[in-house]
């Protein structure tokens, strides 16, 4: 055999144990898989009674009617579209069949919920976590691990709740924690209208590399800090377009520096 044949075989066996991993994950707690478990042992113990019996006509006639590819879309319709949907979502495959719908659709929701933010003067704090994941700082909160929606972020931050004061950190595009506590910058800032939460913000883009937004509760305006550098009063197609840039284009702190300053 030679080294080509070799790597071709490898790469067939690799594809194949991706494929029914996905289908195992998909069906592994569903009644399909007692199905199959059974449909399997049946096939199994046929096979064997017709080999022991050189009925070779059945053979075929059971090959036939009993195709492994048509009783896996019969029994696991649903199943598969579960597995190909999770198999879609992986964030790998997205970026090497070039697929960014499900960035897209997080970045518009951060923008809608920002919106909806800034209309009701809601002060809050959002930290969306790069490489850094910010478990330390999560963990000074209330941890959630909930879908990102501009229902929750507006809940979370509205005035009096319990959970009102402090950070959302999110990763993974879920929310990881609400109510969490920020280092504080310790730098002088040229504007003195920033506040606590400002501070706050700017402190965790200097001691990680998250992308922190921050609203104002006094004047409704949003804030955008990276590393050393914060960008003030920024509009949502600016926050968008900046959001998409740092988040999946693994963007530096100098992508925000234009028009950027304390």
């Amino acid at each position: 055999m030679t080294f080509l044949e070799i790597l071709r075989a490898f790469f067939e066996i690799l594809v194949l144990w991706a494929l029914f991993y996905q289908l195992y994950r998909a069906v592994k707690d569903s009644r399909a898989a007692a199905i199959l478990a059974g449909l399997i042992a049946t096939v199994i113990l046929g096979y064997i009674i017709l080999e022991l019996a050189h009925a070779v006509v059945l053979k075929q006639l059971a090959g036939l009617i009993i195709g492994p590819g048509t009783i896996l879309v019969i029994l696991f319709q649903p199943e598969l579209r579960t597995a190909l949907a999770r198999l879609g979502s992986n964030k790998l495959i997205a970026r090497l069949i070039g697929n960014q719908q499900e960035n897209q659709d997080f970045v518009t929701m951060v923008r809608e919920s920002v919106a909806y933010l800034v209309s009701k003067r809601y002060g809050a704090l959002i930290a969306i976590c790069r490489s850094n994941k910010l478990h330390e700082y999560a963990k000074t909160g209330t941890m959630l691990d909930a879908q990102y929606s501009r229902e929750l972020i507006g809940t979370i931050f509205m005035p009096k709740t319990l959970l009102h004061d402090g950070a959302v950190i999110v990763n993974n595009e879920r929310i990881v924690a609400a109510a969490a506590i920020l280092p504080v910058s310790n730098k002088e800032l040229k504007d003195r209208s920033m506040g606590l939460r400002h501070r706050a913000g700017i402190g965790l883009a200097e001691a990680s590399d998250a992308v922190v937004i921050i609203v104002s509760e006094e004047t409704g305006s949003v804030s955008l800090a990276v590393g050393s550098l914060v960008q003030r009063d920024i509009n949502l197609d600016l926050l968008s377009s900046r959001l998409t840039h740092l988040l999946y284009s693994h963007a530096s702190q100098d992508s925000i520096s234009e028009n950027a300053g304390y």
